[in-house]
């Protein structure tokens, strides 16, 4: 293994490469250039051999042709030495050398007798006798002809080099060489071929040069291997870019950008599925991923269950039938069982106080006996927390019992087919419901109410003012602790006022019952807040005292009548000398502390330093002055976003926004709403956004079908403001069937009384009315019961990654299955992806709008690109 490392990191270094593509592709370029330079040689090698055989086949073709051409000659030359035996024998003519020269003729011999015509040939007739049985005769540089052994003409072998000339060899390029010789004797630096001459002593051979042929062959395969190579290279190259590599590198590819993916969104928005496509080592890679991530995530989730209950309590402390009916269906999540049933045991009245269903449970259709019979096995139990068991042919149950008090246990059934639950879900399990026995106490109604007894605010700020002065006078401590019931304004709006003084008295009792009684002081500041006066007592202390009566409140169980009512309380907290020199200063302080422990999600006790204290003031001054000068400069604009047809993708409405303008961007609402409420800015801001729409809205040819404004809840707290909206609508002939005008489930829920108001005076002059934000965390039927709405918007969290989330798709298909029997039409908000819009319309969602149809815009947005759909 280290050595492969070792050639890793060599690959890294040397050539500088760092990704896997690239060592693929420098890999492969090696292992192609050694496979092709090996095949280029043995190619070559086989050419080579190729060309020699072909050589040694034209040596001997041309060595043919030359035998029969060398034949002919010498049958010349033997005719005119006859001619020129007979003119010396017969005319006695006396034949000079150089006419004999003239037709290639040396001499001739006259063996018998023994003389010479022309020059003297040194060659005696015993020797001459040994070749008595050839018609040619090779003899050093000459050639003999035999005529019947008594004349011997003697020719030049320099006289054939014509016929010897490699003019004749088809091969030329290669320059061979052909000589008479009388042995057949080759070399084997040559490339050689050879034939007896016929009736003669010597053989014609002819060679080539066996090195210019391999130079050349090599040269030439060389030039070609490298226009093939540079070739076959290019287009692999080619094809590798722009298909293989996708191929070859998807699965590292895939691998690599869903774990960076999975480091950016977190677990629960990716998955590895490669080993569902194939079975290679990254398929195996990807399934080792995917059940690594699985088990992680439902660690997560587990955990992420335990924190969300914990911050669910806080948000649905007017409902704990929908505080149990989210931790049961997230537990289905968790645990993968096919549905649970949870039960507020009453051992009073011997039946279930609150009796709630998962999702799973009602889709799985489970047996009514079931569950009773597990409740009486729960109910017959002696033991204050208890685990039955049951398994069955289809699976088995889980019955759990935890008992709360004297009066009242908690029974939850869990159904699940396949493995048990193992211990670490167990647990899970058993914080969850933890959380639900200690906060089993919400119910539905509250109100307030300002008869607790306390001291009033006049009273504790002319007590607190002179307990200052008396610790700066002898160097003393002093600290104050001011307090706020979480959510009190919404307790008293849903359930009356008459709960919401029992609720302040309780609250205030909790309080007192905590402080030294002859020396710290407790009233009521204003509302649902209380002001705690600690003199002789550290900051420190006052910390641990805010910290005790905020869980002794947490914990409290009020019974009012016949409900159960759990609280929640926020405390800031600030001392004389740390947090300022005068009561007002320190009030203002633990004001803030306050504020900030409203913010970073209730139910806490914050204690802020001066600088964080300067730097809220500094920012919310800030913060207010921009949004004043904004107003005042006129940079507060509407901008729209397109909301779309599903069944035609055709702009049939657009929701108003507020941008205020700064240079060259529009700042987003979001940034700026909070201080704009915090500080009453919100209803300038509301109704600048609505003339600047009505006043664009004037001068268009064609008004929208639908046009969505969203109401600040200071904004419906007076319905007078429906009614100005209304003329003003009625001023700018703008009809009014076009206008939209929604709320959030959460303004709607605190507000229910004022909102139906609202609702009703906007109906009544033809405008429509939407509620935003359905299935946030609010959600329930009943408001479609309640509020006369025409439309409702569902909330991103159901909308994203909905077409692989099956059981979001079964919940707007409900929703969109009840609004379709009410005449209520459903719109989708962030709506991203193509497949989105498919499921969603496949649904019955009428109308969807999100990045994908457009971004809000300074102007309307008449259609979408389509072709992206």
């Amino acid at each position: 293994m280290d050595r492969y490392l070792k050639y890793n990191q060599f690959l890294e270094k040397k050539f500088g490469v760092e990704s896997y593509g690239q060592k693929v592709v420098l890999i492969l370029i090696f292992l192609f250039m050694i496979s092709f330079i090996t095949a280029v040689g043995i190619l070559t090698a086989i050419n080579i051999q190729e060309e020699i055989q072909k050589i040694k086949v034209s040596l001997k073709k041309t060595i043919e042709v030359e035998k029969r051409l060398i034949k002919k000659e010498l049958e010349t030359i033997e005719n005119n030495a006859k001619i020129f035996i007979s003119d010396y024998r017969d005319k006695n003519l006396n034949l000079d050398f150089n006419m004999l020269k003239k037709f290639h003729i040396y001499s001739i011999y006259n063996r018998v007798q023994g003389y010479t015509i022309g020059k003297k040939f040194p060659l005696s007739s015993i020797q001459l006798n040994q070749y008595s049985n050839n018609k040619y005769i090779l003899w050093a540089e000459y050639l003999i002809i035999n005529m019947e052994n008594m004349y011997y003409a003697i020719i030049d072998k320099s006289a054939l080099e014509h016929i010897l000339s490699p003019q004749n060899f088809p091969l030329g390029s290669y320059e061979p060489v052909f000589v008479l010789q009388t042995s057949p004797k080759t070399f084997t630096s040559f490339i050689c071929s050879h034939s007896k001459f016929d009736n003669g002593n010597f053989y014609i051979v002819g060679c080539v040069e066996k090195s210019a042929v391999i130079n050349k062959k090599v040269i030439s395969s060389i030039i070609g291997s490298i226009i093939v190579f540079s070739v076959f290279f290019l287009l692999s190259l080619a094809f590798y870019n722009f298909f293989f590599k996708k191929i070859l590198l998807y699965p590292v590819n895939y691998l690599k950008k869903n774990i960076q993916y999975m480091s950016d969104k977190g677990l629960e928005n990716v998955s590895f599925d490669l080993h569902l496509y194939g079975n290679d080592e990254f398929a195996k890679i990807s399934q080792v991923l995917e059940i690594t991530r699985q088990k992680i995530l439902k660690h997560q989730r587990g955990m992420n269950l335990v924190l969300t209950t914990t911050a669910k309590m806080i948000s649905m402390t007017r409902d704990i039938h929908n505080f149990a009916l989210f931790t049961i269906n997230k537990l289905d999540e968790l645990l993968n069982a096919d549905g649970n049933v949870l039960c507020l045991f009453s051992k009073v009245e011997n039946q279930c106080a609150v009796l709630v269903h998962s999702e799973r449970y009602l889709l799985n259709k489970i047996p009514l006996n079931l569950e009773k019979n597990e409740f009486r096995k729960l109910q017959q139990t002696y033991k204050d927390n208890d685990i039955i068991w049951n398994e069955n042919k289809d699976g088995y149950t889980v019955s759990i019992k935890k008992d709360i008090d004297d009066e009242y246990s908690l029974y939850i059934v869990i159904f699940k087919r396949g493995e048990k639950l193992s211990e670490e879900e167990l647990k899970y399990t058993d914080m969850i419901l933890s959380h639900l026995v200690y906060n089993i106490n919400i119910l539905n109604l509250a109100t307030y109410d300002p008869l607790t007894g306390l001291y009033n605010r006049r009273a504790l700020v002319e007590y607190a003012e002179r307990e200052v002065e008396r610790a700066k006078r002898y160097n003393h401590e002093f600290s104050i602790i001011l307090m706020d019931i979480d959510d009190f304004k919404g307790i008293n709006d849903t359930y009356g006022h008459a709960i919401g003084d029992i609720i302040l008295k309780q609250v205030a009792e909790i309080i007192k019952k905590e402080i030294r009684k002859d020396i710290d002081k407790v009233g009521r500041y204003g509302g649902e807040e209380f002001i705690v006066v600690l003199p002789e007592t550290k900051i420190e202390d006052a910390l641990k005292l805010a910290e005790r009566i905020r869980k002794k409140i947490f914990e409290k169980e009020c019974r009012i009548k016949d409900y159960k009512i759990s609280i929640t309380l926020s405390a800031g907290v600030a001392g004389l000398r740390i947090h300022g020199d005068t009561f007002e200063e320190i009030l203002q302080a633990a004001d803030l502390a306050l504020y900030q422990a409203k913010r970073s999600g209730k139910n806490q006790v914050v204690m802020l330093g001066k600088e964080e204290i300067s730097q809220i003031l500094e920012e919310e001054f800030k913060s207010k002055n921009f949004l004043i000068d904004a107003i005042q400069e006129d940079r507060v604009i509407p901008y729209f976003q397109p909301i779309v047809d599903l069944n035609t993708l055709e702009v049939v409405g657009y929701e108003v926004l507020a941008r205020i303008q700064e240079k060259d961007r529009a700042i987003p609402a979001y940034k700026f709403i909070s201080t704009a409420i915090k500080f009453g800015i919100i209803l300038r801001i509301d109704e600048i956004i609505q003339r600047k729409t009505i006043q664009l809205l004037s001068e268009q040819k064609e008004i929208p079908q639908m046009l969505f404004f969203n109401l600040s809840r200071p904004y419906i707290q007076d319905v007078q403001h429906i009614s100005h909206f209304v003329e003003l609508l009625e001023k700018n002939n703008i009809p009014k069937e076009n206008i939209v005008l929604e709320i959030t489930e959460e303004e709607a829920i605190s507000e229910i009384t004022i909102v139906k108001e609202a609702i009703r005076i906007a109906k009544s002059n033809g405008i429509r009315f939407a509620l935003d934000d359905f299935g946030v965390g609010y959600s329930t039927f009943s408001y479609i019961k309640y509020f006369d709405i025409d439309i409702i918007k569902l909330d991103g969290c159901l909308i994203k990654n909905i077409d692989k989330d099956r059981d979001n798709q079964i919940i707007v298909g409900g929703i969109a299955h009840i609004c379709k029997e009410k005449g209520i039409k459903l719109l989708a908000e962030m709506v991203e992806t193509q497949e989105e819009v498919e499921t969603l319309k496949r649904l019955g969602v009428s109308y969807a709008q999100g990045y994908i149809f457009g971004k809000p815009h300074s102007t309307f947005i008449k259609k979408i690109n389509t072709e992206d759909l």
